[in-house]
């Protein structure tokens, strides 16, 4: 089935923000350990940025459910995890979550999770502008 929404413009946009993201965390790691260390006590900013992750992840998930070939996965398990990611935030206890997030609220957590952020969003820019195939 033809995916709604393209996989190469979703590759594009979610492959450079991924980038982004991953740069951000390198270049700024000790800001957002402060950052994230504060969200589970600032409801309301969370509530506000996991009904937007939901909702996004959401566009995802129903325009692009699509599993082969790679890109089109990736695309389709980011939306899939985001969308867990922001009901997991809106449903869970905030104990729970607190505990979830201290334990990987790191700088080596941060420095694995750009790494990740900044491959997987370079492969999945590089193929939504043609640069592989």
């Amino acid at each position: 089935m033809e995916p709604l929404i393209s996989t190469l413009l979703l590759s594009r946009v979610i492959g450079i923000f991924l980038v982004l993201v991953g740069t951000m965390l390198l270049a700024r790691r000790s800001y957002f350990l402060s950052v994230f260390a504060e969200f589970v006590s600032q409801r309301l900013v969370r509530t506000v940025i996991s009904m937007a992750e939901v909702l996004g992840a959401l566009f995802i998930v129903a325009g692009h459910n699509v599993w082969s070939p790679l890109p089109a996965a990736l695309v389709s398990l980011i939306g899939w995890a985001a969308l867990a990611e922001g009901c997991a935030y809106l449903f869970l206890p905030d104990p729970l979550l607190d505990r979830f997030i201290r334990a990987f609220n790191t700088s080596g957590w941060y420095f694995a999770g750009a790494a990740l952020a900044i491959t997987t969003g370079g492969y999945l820019a590089a193929y939504g502008f043609g640069f592989v195939g």
